[in-house]
Formats: C-alpha cells, structure tokens, sequence
C-alpha cells in the first residue's frame, strides 16, 4: 500500500509538471545577481510573457561543478526544471579533450553519468553509463576568464534582449552561410548541404547568401553585415577560438564583435570557436563564440564547439524551430545525437564527449518563411515515409522530400539523406502525391532518385 501511494504520488507530480508551464533555472552568483537585478527583472518579464515558462533564480556563492550539478539534479528531480541558464562566471566542469582541460556542459545536462579521472591528474577524461540527456543548458557568459564576469557587456545583452522583445531591434529575414569548400562535378557544395539540411528556410529563396570557395573571402563576410542583419548564420568554415578561416584571411572574433548589424543565432561549425576556456588559457584574445553573441550588434545566441570537430545534426535544430520550440529546446535534440555519437566503444579516453555548447539567450524562435510560389505548382507531396516498409519501421520525411522539390533539389531514396531507421535493411521510399489533382504512390528501392510526371 505505501509503495502504491509513492507511486501515485510521484505520477500526480509528473502530471502537474507537465500541465503547467515549463520550469526554467537561472543559476548565478550572489555578486552576479546584485549587480543586474534589473536586467534580470525586464528579462525574466519578457520571456514569462512571450513564452509557456516559469524562470526561476537560484543564487548562490556556488563553488564548484559538482555543487552547480547536484543543484541541477535537484531541480530536475523534484521540481521538474527542463532547462537551465547560467549566468556569468558560473564553474563549469573541466574534461581533458585534446591537449587541456576544456568546459564540458554534457556534465550537467546528464547528471546521471559517472565522469572519471582515469590517469588520476585532477582532471575527468572519460565517463561511465550512456548519454540521456535530461535538461538544456544555455551559458549567459560574457568573458573568458573563468572568475569575471564581465557586468558591463552582460547588461548589453541583456538591454538587446529587451530590445529584440519590445521589437525596437528586428533582425532581417535573412540567411547567411559562409563555407571555403569549392563546388565540383562531385560535390554541389556546402549551400546545396545546408538546403537539404533545412537551413535556409527561414528566409525567402531570394534573401538566402551563400558565400561559397572562392567568393567565402574576409572582404565578403565584412560587407555581409555592412548591408544587412541576419537571422541565421552558418559559419562552416575551419576555425579556432579565435577566428574563422575564410578564403583568403581570418575573420577575427575581434571584428565579429565590432559589427554593427549582426546575427541573431549562429551556427558555427569550426573548431574550438566557442571555447573560451582555451582562449583564456592561451591570453590570445577575444572568443568567437562570446563575440557572435556578446558583441555591438544584435546577436544574441551561438551553437558552436569547445573541442577540434564541428557542429553536425544542426539538421534537427532547424526541424524543432520550424515545428515552433524555441532555440534552448531545438538544441536539445541536436546534442543528445552529438553525445551518443561520441559515447565511449568508438573513441579513447578524452574523446567521448561532443563538446557542443549553447551560448546565449536560449528563448528565441525562428519561423519559417512561406514562400511565394512552389517550385512545381502541379505537385504536392502529401505523405513520404523511408525505411523498412514490410515492418513499418520508417521515418517520416514529408517536409524533406517537399522542400527538395520546391528547391528544385534531387531526392534520393539513401540513408544519408533520410537516415537508418532499420539497420542492416534494405529500405524503401514511400511517397504519396497529389500531379495535377491526381492522387498517385510511387515506391522506391534504396538508391533510387524519385522521379514524379518527368
């Protein structure tokens, strides 16, 4: 009978948390607190009115990661927190990837690992157990040294914040993607990429800038933001923590911050962009991450690597803001993909873990944009399934296979494009379609290229 009503007890609370809006933690420190009680105020006001969320503020004199984690935990647990914001100088938990210690967020946003000191030199290199991310993790952190704070340029952001809130400052529909890599006879290029991966549907056909090879120049990416503001930017360049290498130069993280237009969120795809703990520990200047969002212009959130590697699956981001989360909880999905494909079996010790990392104000929403007219007006993709048919074990990829159309793109029925929903199986493309007020279903075998009235 007690273990019934414990029982009953935790699925009442459950339910509650999930009737009622989601529960959000600002962890800061006491100092922190003091010196942008206002900002913090106006902030909390106009996410609670523009979004289903309930901030709450923790503040501490927190010490170490471990005591930031069991907080976390806590609140996750027995409160149902489904997102957590930290605030300034807040400790993050260092994990030796490449040659130091670099931050490590998976730590809190699955306190249920067990990380490890292998070589047993103060610092974690591995963990125990299998990623399942629990909760988001945003870092409103301005400065690279790990005990600043940096108040001045947190009460910027704040004061943009505000001003993307009240609509004083509204960024342009506008897309941008830098890449250095050259189209070939084999390879449509890194803008073809970004299309299918569903990037540029947040803006018109006609407002999406794709600086590609040659034309990726520093030139270019300067006079980008001469003329315009973004609302999203793939930066799918090398880069380190300092700087993105274009064609020809650097764009320093220096300039980036100096620009008077901006983007509201960057993707970046290089090496080590955001992580400032490096940039810190080398004295070599400003931070690509922070000056993306931290800067004289209207950025204001970052999704980008603290370790050598990129940032994939940014695929899933662009799905879950079109489907209408807000950028904390469209990052989520992207991350837990990044850990598991990281997990321990593929990689040494100090390799295991993405380093992916979220900067920023994580309550923002991108729409799509309706464009004016369907490539094909004559088609309408009205239902596209792929993977093993005979078991129903498919994916859904309507919108994929949609947008291909309008953009005029090739739709191949292969894993690459959609997936492996059914490892080891040869899989299927399902499509339903309305031709010219006719209603038709065409199968393909994996390999194929979807072909309709043609």
């Amino acid at each position: 009978m007690k273990n019934f009503l414990v029982i009953t007890l935790l699925l009442a609370a459950s339910n509650l948390f999930a009737a009622g809006p989601e529960r959000i933690a600002i962890l800061l420190r006491g100092p922190t607190q003091h010196a942008l009680a206002e900002p913090l105020r106006t902030y909390m006001a106009d996410v609670e009115a523009r979004f289903p969320v309930k901030l709450r503020l923790i503040v501490r004199d927190w010490q170490t990661p471990a005591e930031v984690r069991a907080a976390i935990k806590s609140l996750h647990k027995e409160s149902g927190v489904s997102g957590v914001i930290l605030v300034g100088a807040m400790p993050m938990h260092p994990f030796f990837m490449h040659e130091h210690p670099n931050p490590n967020p998976l730590y809190y946003e699955d306190f249920d690992l067990e990380f490890v000191d292998n070589n047993q030199d103060g610092v974690d290199d591995a963990y125990k157990g299998t990623p399942q991310l629990k909760i988001w993790v945003a870092n409103i952190r301005a400065c690279e040294k790990a005990q600043d704070d940096d108040i001045p340029a947190l009460r910027r952001f704040f004061t943009k914040t505000h001003d993307y809130y009240t609509g004083r400052v509204v960024p342009e529909l506008r897309t941008l993607l830098f890449s250095t890599e050259v189209i070939t006879a084999d390879w449509p290029g890194t803008g073809e990429w970004f299309k299918r991966r569903g990037g540029a549907r947040f803006s018109a056909p006609e407002n999406v800038m794709l600086l590609e090879g040659k034309a990726c120049t520093h030139k270019a990416a300067l006079e980008a933001f001469q003329k315009h503001s973004y609302s999203l930017t793939c930066v799918a360049l090398h880069s380190d923590e300092t700087g993105h290498a274009m064609d020809d130069e650097d764009l320093f993280a220096h300039e980036i911050a100096e620009m008077k237009t901006g983007s509201l969120i960057t993707i970046s795809h290089g090496c080590f962009a955001a992580n400032w703990n490096k940039t810190a520990h080398d004295d070599n200047g400003p931070n690509c991450g922070l000056s993306w969002v931290f800067g004289n212009h209207l950025g204001q959130a970052a999704v980008a690597q603290v370790r050598s590697g990129g940032v994939g699956f940014d695929d899933l981001i662009y799905e879950r803001l079109r489907a209408g989360d807000y950028l904390g909880k469209a990052y989520l999905p992207c991350k837990q993909a990044h850990e598991i494909e990281h997990a321990p079996g593929d990689h040494v010790p100090g390799d295991i873990v993405s380093g992916i990392l979220l900067i920023g104000n994580p309550f923002l929403e991108l729409k799509p944009v309706k464009r004016a007219a369907n490539a094909n007006p004559r088609l309408v993709i009205r239902n596209a399934v792929y993977g093993d048919l005979a078991n129903h074990t498919v994916v859904n990829v309507t919108q994929k296979v949609a947008d291909w159309i309008e953009d005029s793109l090739s739709v191949a029925a292969t894993a690459e494009n959609f997936g492996d929903p059914a490892n080891g199986i040869e899989k299927q493309l399902k499509v339903d379609y309305t031709l010219d007020g006719v209603d038709g279903t065409m199968t393909l075998e994996e390999g194929q290229l979807l072909k309709i009235g043609k």
